[in-house]
Order: C-alpha cells, then structure tokens, then sequence
C-alpha cells in the first residue's frame, strides 16, 4: 500500500495555520495572567485582557498593541509553504514543505522570544519614567525599580504555539520521508543498470 506522505505534510500545514487561531501566548506579573492572545490576535494587534484585567474596559486606550510583524511572517511562510506544495511535483513539493516548515519554526520561535524581550523593555522603559517623575526613591534607583518590576513579566507559549510547531514538526517529518523514499527509488532503478553492464 502506498502512502502519500507528503499528503500528510500537508495536513500537517494545516494543522499548523489553525494552531495560530488557538490561544498562542500568556503574559503574566508575579504569575498573575494579565494579557492572552491567540496567533492571529498577535498578527492583528489585539491581545486580550486576562485575570483580574478582564473587565477593564481598553476600548479608548491610545497605547494599542502593534501587530507583530515576524508572526505576520512566519504565517505567511507556512501558507506559502502550503500553496507551493499544492502546483508542485512530489520531490520539489516536500523540499518547499521542508524549507518553509523549518523557516517557519524559527521564524514563530524568534517572534514569541522578540514579545517577550520587547515587553520587558517597554515596561522597564515606562517603570523608568515613572520613577524620574516621582523622584529619588531612599531604597530603590530607578534602574532597580524597574529592573525588578521586569523581571517579574513572563510570556509563557500556549497550546496554539505548541499546536502550530507540532504541525510543522509533522510537516518535516514526512517531508523528508518523502525524499528519502524518492532517493531510495532512484538507487534501485540505478542498480540493475550498472549490474547488467
């Protein structure tokens, strides 16, 4: 029995697109959730209050979340991945299923790890004027201050990020399955070719 294993790599894709549809990310202070996004709430710039901030109401807030560029791009990575998959032939197929699931675990890791960093720093950024407006505190600079508060701002990764890389993880897999079986085919044609001669 034959098995399209690059069929599967493309379920695989899927199964990656709609992880960014799940909740993708946490932000929590001193364990406290405070925001929740999904992938595509990350992509559009509307993460959602959480925990004690879920009633607030942020409808005029000035401050809103920018979209983030890097999980725009590695959605856009996966669905090219998936669409060239789809007009290609089966090695050229799994070689660009390879190559943009890859890409697309780098990419979505890197963009998790850039919220993450760049949300320290706003929040240490905003402790620091805060601190300048207050003046000289007798137990804590500043720096400390908003050092402190920083630290305590985790972003944990959610079923939606864990569903998406387990997709892609999939889509190598059998991407390279694909491959391997082609170059198995192609030793044993060659074989009785030079056997015979």
């Amino acid at each position: 029995m034959f098995i399209d294993f690059n069929q599967i790599a493309r379920i695989g894709k899927l199964v990656a697109l709609l992880g960014f549809f799940l909740p993708w990310v946490t932000v929590s202070c001193s364990n406290t959730d405070i925001l929740t996004a999904t992938g595509w709430q990350l992509m559009t710039g509307d993460p959602q209050p959480a925990g004690p901030l879920t009633n607030v109401d942020t409808s005029n807030r000035t401050d809103d979340a920018e979209p983030a560029v890097i999980i725009i791009a590695a959605f856009a990575i996966i669905l090219a991945g998936l669409a060239c998959s789809l007009f290609t032939k089966m090695q050229a197929a799994a070689i660009t299923m390879l190559v943009t699931s890859v890409l697309g675990i780098g990419v979505s890791y890197y963009g998790v790890e850039n919220i993450r960093t760049e949300m320290q720093r706003q929040i240490a950024e905003g402790q620091q004027e805060q601190a300048a407006q207050i003046g000289d505190n007798p137990f804590f600079s500043s720096d400390q201050l908003s050092q402190t508060v920083a630290s305590n701002i985790t972003v944990k990764e959610e079923e939606g990020y864990v569903v998406t890389h387990s997709g892609l993880l999939i889509v190598a897999i059998f991407s390279l399955l694909t491959l391997f079986r082609r170059r198995k085919a192609e030793s044993e044609t060659a074989q009785p070719s030079t056997s015979s001669g």
